[in-house]
C-alpha cells in the first residue's frame, strides 16, 4: 500500500505529465523550483536560472518530442524516497507513446523534489544515462 508521501508526489507527477501533454513549456516550468538543475538523456547539464529561461528549455523539449510523434506518455516503476519532511527523491520510468500507444522510447528518471508553500517542484531532474532506451 501506497504512503502518503508517495500519493502526494504521485499526484505531482500526474500534473508534470499532463503539463508536458500540453505541449506549453509555461506549463511545465511551472512545477519546477527556480533556479534547478537537470542532466539530460545526452549527458549534458544545465542549470536554469529564471521563469522564463526554464519556459523556453521546456518548449524546445516539447516541441521536440512532438516532433518525434510524442502524444501521451507514462509511468511506471515508481518510487519515493523522504529526504526529511520536505523534500524527497522521485525515479520512474517514462514511457513516450504516439497516439496510437505505441512507444517511441522509455527512459529511467530522478527528480528531488521540494515541498514549497505552493506545492511540490522538481529542483534537480536527472535521467539514468545507463538505462536510456533510444527509438
Amino acid at each position: 500500500m501506497a504512503t502518503a508521501l508517495e500519493l502526494e508526489v504521485q499526484a505531482f507527477f500526474d500534473q508534470y505529465n499532463e503539463a508536458f501533454a500540453s505541449i506549453d513549456g509555461n506549463r511545465v516550468a511551472a512545477l519546477y523550483h527556480v533556479p534547478t538543475i537537470t542532466v539530460r538523456g545526452d549527458g549534458s547539464i544545465h542549470c536554469l536560472r529564471s521563469s522564463e529561461e526554464l519556459a523556453q528549455f521546456f518548449q524546445v523539449v516539447a516541441d521536440t518530442y512532438q516532433r518525434d510523434g510524442y502524444r501521451s506518455g507514462t509511468m511506471c516503476d515508481f518510487e519515493v524516497i523522504a529526504i526529511g519532511q520536505g523534500s524527497a527523491l522521485a525515479t520512474m520510468t517514462w514511457k513516450m507513446l504516439r497516439a496510437d500507444a505505441s512507444l517511441i522510447r522509455q527512459w529511467r528518471m530522478s527528480y528531488n523534489v521540494v515541498r514549497l508553500a505552493e506545492g511540490w517542484r522538481i529542483l534537480v531532474a536527472t535521467f539514468h544515462l545507463s538505462t536510456s532506451v533510444g527509438q
